[in-house]
Formats: C-alpha cells, sequence, structure tokens
C-alpha cells in the first residue's frame, strides 16, 4: 500500500491527478464512498477537505459543500474517523485540506498528530503562511507525526518571499492557476503560466496546479509545465448532475487523454 508522497510522482513519470472531496458532502457515507471510487478510477492523490463556514480560497460551488457538510452536523472528529475507516482500503496518498482557524481551534498539536494518526499523508492549509506567528510550531508537530505540509502558491508573490516558502516547501508546490476562489472555469490566465515557469525555476520539487480546472483539454494542456493538476468544483459539479459515476468516468477518461498525449 502506497502512502508516499514522493513515490506518487517518482513511480510512474506522466501527469497525475489529484482530487477534491468535500467531506460530508452531501453526507458522510457518500463523501466516503467518493473517494474509494476515486482512487478505483485512478485518481493518484485525493484532497479530502475538512468543512469550515468560512472557506476563504474556496468558490460557490465548494463553499456550498462546505455549509451543506456543516448543516448535516460533520465535526472534525468524523472526518478524522471517516479516513480511518478507509484507510486501508485507499492504496494512494490522502491529504487533509482546511484553514487555520480549525487548525488553531483544535490545537496545532492535536490537530497534527490527529490527522496523522488517521493515515493522511499531508495537510493543506492554504491560510496559513510561513511567517505566520506559531508556524513554527505547525512544523514542529508535522516533523514530530511525519506528515508533509502543502505550501500552496499564487502568482504575484514576490520573488524574495518566493524563495523563502520554497526553502521550507517539502513534498509539492501547489500553484493556484488563477488569484483568487476555486471554482471550474474555462482557460488558464497568462500570468498563471508565467508564474509556473518562475517557480520551476527555483525548486525541483514536483507542481501541481488546481484552481478553474473544468475540462480534459485544460488538463492535458498542463502536460510538460507541472506534474499534477488538481480538480475540484468541477467534480463536484460533475457528481450533482450524475452522481460518483459521472466522476469516475471523468478520472478514466483524462488518465486516458493523458496516456495519449504523452
Amino acid at each position: 500500500m502506497s502512502r508516499s508522497i514522493e513515490e506518487v510522482f517518482t513511480k510512474k513519470k506522466r501527469l497525475k491527478i489529484m482530487t477534491h472531496v468535500v467531506a460530508g458532502y452531501p453526507d458522510l457515507e457518500t463523501s466516503q464512498n467518493l473517494i474509494l471510487a476515486m482512487a478505483e478510477a485512478g485518481a493518484d492523490m485525493i484532497e479530502v477537505q475538512i468543512p469550515f463556514s468560512d472557506p476563504l480560497a474556496d468558490g460557490p460551488t465548494i463553499m456550498a459543500a462546505n455549509h451543506k457538510a456543516l448543516q448535516n452536523g460533520l465535526t472534525p472528529k468524523l472526518c478524522l474517523k471517516m479516513i480511518e475507516e478507509i484507510r486501508d482500503e485507499v492504496k494512494i496518498p490522502l491529504l487533509f485540506m482546511t484553514y487555520a482557524n480549525l487548525a488553531y481551534t483544535m490545537g496545532l498539536e492535536r490537530f497534527v498528530s490527529e490527522s496523522a494518526a488517521s493515515g493522511v499523508s499531508g495537510l493543506i492549509i492554504p491560510d496559513l503562511p510561513f511567517d505566520e506567528r506559531g508556524y513554527d510550531d505547525y512544523c514542529f508537530w508535522l516533523k514530530e507525526c511525519n506528515l508533509v505540509g502543502i505550501q500552496v502558491l499564487s502568482a504575484g508573490l514576490s520573488l524574495s518571499r518566493l524563495k523563502k516558502i520554497l526553502k521550507i516547501a517539502e513534498g509539492f508546490i501547489y500553484i493556484t492557476l488563477r488569484v483568487g476562489v476555486t471554482g471550474a472555469r474555462e482557460g488558464m490566465e497568462k500570468k498563471s503560466s508565467d508564474f509556473i515557469d518562475l517557480v520551476r525555476a527555483y525548486t525541483d520539487l514536483p507542481l501541481a496546479a488546481g484552481f478553474g480546472i473544468s475540462s480534459v483539454e485544460q488538463i492535458t494542456n498542463l502536460i510538460g509545465k507541472v506534474d499534477m493538476a488538481v480538480v475540484g468544483s468541477h467534480l463536484i459539479n460533475l457528481f450533482n448532475s450524475g452522481g460518483k459515476e459521472n466522476v469516475q468516468n471523468f478520472i478514466k477518461e483524462t488518465n486516458q487523454a493523458i496516456e495519449q498525449v504523452s
């Protein structure tokens, strides 16, 4: 069973796919089954979002999913339990994504240690900058618990700040394809493409790109530019219109297209 983020990028040299699930949407059991379905369909990693009441980086689709999950009574404890229950069935890395307020409310030590105990391989907290008070404690507990903390970067970042972040980065770099919130859209902004090139020039870590991916063509256009595409809102839209089979078909179609282009 593979839980290593590094192994995903070294095992097979092709563009990888990371999918996004909001835990508890539309209910806990369905989101749990969706994780299993995504892994079975060929996702390389899965980003499991622990719902938060004010998801600042998320667009209307994921925001609505967060609110629905919270209305259902979802808690971080239930998210942790869900991953514990399926971890041995999933052969790919799972990562928790959430916001700093939730992590601080739980307590950084508890949040990181309980996340590790549940079986995830890493954490994505987009609103926790490296120079935030308490970030050193976060890094300490990541190391203690053998988890990877993923850095999220956007175009417009100064070169000096970029270099500082890359010095502490590990696992892979998550680059947003546009500045703002998530949500399915067409095309990629030139400044985001240029930013990918800039980051690539300063790190050997794998690069992932997300925010706005809504088609197989957009994903195949990333071949040669990044190492992994991240798909979130589009998969929720597909699920809402046709269930988990719709999501699985998209993942399979995408992987087939990647193989053909590669």
